[in-house]
Order: structure tokens, then C-alpha cells, then sequence
């Protein structure tokens, strides 16, 4: 599939969207919110008003593809999360990113790799001063983690998160490789 991918930052409006992709199987099977994989329109709300607000230092963003609302990415300086940081173990300036693409017709079409390194591009490295960032699936998420390596990302290390109570690979893209490489 090509098209045009482009981003917007999430409104208050955006919620019941995203309370319905967080309720699909695909999203849910890998994506809660404090524990729960099945959430409900209260729990969006308290989650994602904060963000919206800017009481938090996350900047989630709507995945646009050809016009249609396909997905959420977000991303925040790791910098700006300390424990969050001492957690992954890197001794760098950091960000770190999260995604899903919620329209079940758009998943398994070799999408994820665009989207990523654009938004590395337009957004990450550029509102960001940091040498690196980071993504953190699942261990057990192999398909994202493929879509994750194929943008360019490198494994680092697997930690254990008490909190979800998983493992999750960290995986690492430096700024300066990113840059280096060619465009696909």
C-alpha cells in the first residue's frame, strides 16, 4: 500500500476512536491501559485528557494514512522520565515511542516501517535534542518488533516491567544512523 502518511496531535474529540481501537483484539492483545486490555471510555479519558492538556510530557499523536484515521503514535524525552529511564539503562539523552494501528484493515500491509521512520523524521528528531530512541514491545510481539527492526531499530537488552508484569525487548535507532541511512 502507498499513500500519503502524515500525523495530528490527539484531541478530546479523538477519544471515542481511540477507546474503540483499544477494544479491538488486534490492540488489545498487546496494548492496556494500567493493567486492563479492555478499557473503558472513563478509563481513555482520565489516561489521555492529561496528554491532551499538556499536563504530561507525552505527545500522542493520530496516525493519518490518505486522509483516514488509521492508528496512535506518541512519544516523550526520556529525559523528562528518570525512573522511566533508569528502568531502560541508557546513559544517553533518550526519547521513546509507542504505536498502534487501530483500523484492522490496515495492519499486515507493511505500514509500521513508513510510519516509524517519518515520524522519527518529522517529529522525534526534530522536537527532541536526544542521540537516540527507544520502542519496548512485548518479547512475544514478533511482528511488531519485525516492522520495529525493519525501520531500523536494534536490539538492546530485554528488561522485565513489574508494572505490566512482561518482558519487553528494548529496542534502540540512534539519531546519527538514522540520518546516515538511505531513504526507502
Amino acid at each position: 500500500m502507498k499513500g500519503k502518511i502524515s500525523f495530528r496531535l490527539l484531541r478530546e474529540k479523538d477519544l471515542p476512536l481511540m477507546h474503540r481501537w483499544l477494544n479491538t483484539p488486534h490492540v488489545s492483545e498487546w496494548w492496556s491501559l494500567d493493567g486492563n486490555h479492555h478499557t473503558s471510555m472513563k478509563e481513555v479519558i482520565k489516561h489521555y485528557s492529561p496528554r491532551i492538556k499538556g499536563e504530561e510530557a507525552v505527545d500522542v499523536f493520530i496516525i493519518i494514512y490518505d486522509g483516514k484515521p488509521i492508528g496512535m503514535i506518541q512519544t516523550c524525552c526520556l529525559d523528562d522520565e528518570p525512573e522511566e529511564k533508569a528502568k531502560v539503562g541508557i546513559d544517553r539523552s533518550c526519547a521513546g515511542i509507542d504505536l498502534f494501528i487501530g483500523e484492522e484493515e490496515y495492519v499486515h500491509r507493511k505500514l509500521g516501517s513508513g510510519i516509524i521512520r517519518k515520524f522519527l523524521k518529522e517529529v522525534v528528531f526534530k522536537k527532541y535534542n536526544v542521540d537516540c530512541c527507544i520502542i519496548d514491545p512485548q518479547v512475544e510481539n514478533k511482528i511488531a518488533i519485525r516492522a520495529y527492526e525493519k525501520a531500523g531499530f536494534k536490539y538492546f537488552k530485554t528488561i522485565w516491567y513489574e508494572k505490566d508484569r512482561q518482558r519487553e525487548h528494548i529496542l534502540v535507532i540512534d539519531r546519527e544512523e538514522f540520518f546516515k541511512e538511505p531513504v526507502k
